[in-house]
């Protein structure tokens, strides 16, 4: 595969969940993982305009019908609480690194310091710093390598949002109703309860 003729250290990016991974699952395996997990509010309307910018989902739906797909977990990744939890339960495995956007867009330079150290890179200040800032929100959503404005083998429809679009935590709140948002509430507390993770919504 190209991983495999990748020359180490090499690295890949997948939307996976833990119980996806073939052969092997991941805390027994020598890989190390950076799991990045955000608030379920955020990540259904994230999501949802994701999902509307790329031909390839072929979808037209209107957010109240993708709200619904979302909140079964009808949607190609599946269900967001069995996706994070089942990474969650993980989180103290030694090649295993939970991390949450929530804590980026509060403190990124912590998050950069936190991934150094475990994937063992003992890197000067300055180097922490340049990560930093082509790390940043407003950095990437200016980089055509990764705000898909350079051509790509996955269209982007003609008029759809931004790749990169708002990156803020709480725009749920500019399109939740107060059904929807009470409904995953109720939903949240059901499945989180017990857990030790919590997220921030605001």
């Amino acid at each position: 595969t190209a991983l495999k003729e990748m020359s180490s250290p090499r690295f890949m990016q997948t939307h996976m969940s833990y119980s996806q991974f073939p052969a092997v699952e991941p805390s027994k395996t020598q890989a190390k993982f950076i799991y990045i997990a955000r608030n379920p509010k955020d990540v259904a309307v994230s999501y949802y305009y994701h999902t509307l910018g790329f031909e390839l989902f072929e979808y037209n739906g209107d957010w109240n019908d993708f709200f619904e797909r979302f909140f079964s977990g009808e949607v190609v990744e599946g269900d967001w609480f069995e996706h994070v939890l089942g990474w969650w339960k993980h989180k103290d495995d030694k090649n295993i690194l939970f991390l949450k956007y929530e804590d980026m867009k509060k403190d990124l330079q912590k998050v950069v310091m936190k991934v150094s150290e475990f994937i063992g890179y003992d890197v000067e200040p300055t180097v922490i710093d340049t990560v930093v800032e082509k790390s940043s929100f407003d950095y990437m959503k200016a980089n055509p390598a990764t705000n898909f404005s350079r051509n790509s083998i996955f269209a982007r429809r003609e008029g759809c949002e931004p790749f990169i679009r708002k990156g803020i935590v709480g725009d749920w709140k500019n399109i939740f109703s107060n059904d929807q948002s009470d409904r995953m509430d109720r939903k949240y507390e059901s499945l989180m309860t017990g857990t030790g993770l919590d997220f921030e919504f605001d």
